[in-house]
């Protein structure tokens, strides 16, 4: 009897944690938004008003690729876009490209692009330390950039 009832017990133990595995295995997607204004752009660009936002949707399609699909909004902006861009960098600190946004250049309001990339690596690290990242759209009126936003300013 004592055998039956450890059996038991091991077997309800077994699937108890059959739901936990396989929940992990398969995480749900994840939703990165950021939201990108004038004042957080580094240098300021002088002709850029607080009229300038934008937003930019990040959400993860694939784990295994680390393919993620992205969206960018933005109104007001001064001059013709002429790209977007993840950079690394921390809030107030001009920092280097790690993931260009692909669009075709001239929009100014409303949907500027929606796209997708696959960057593990990337996504690894916007998840471990997304306030270390922003996203920036540039003009002609200001090649530096327009609009500005950090990942960790909204979080995932």
């Amino acid at each position: 009897m004592r055998k039956l009832t450890l059996a038991l017990f091991a077997a309800a133990l077994a699937f108890a944690t059959m739901p936990t595995a396989a929940s992990a295995e398969a995480p749900a997607p994840t939703t990165f938004v950021v939201t990108l204004n004038a004042a957080d752009e580094v240098p300021l660009c002088a002709t850029a008003t607080d009229a300038a936002r934008g937003v930019a949707v990040f959400r993860v399609t694939d784990e295994a690729s680390g393919t993620v699909e992205w969206t960018l909004v933005a109104n007001n902006l001064p001059g013709t876009t002429t790209a977007a861009h993840i950079h690394i960098g921390a809030e107030g600190v001009a920092g280097a490209v790690v993931q260009p946004l692909a669009f075709a250049p001239g929009a100014e309001n409303g949907v500027l692009a929606k796209g997708s990339f696959s960057n593990g690596a990337l996504l690894a690290a916007l998840r471990a330390d997304p306030d270390n990242y922003y996203v920036n759209v540039h003009s002609n009126v200001c090649p530096r950039g327009v609009v500005r936003g950090q990942f960790g300013d909204t979080g995932p």
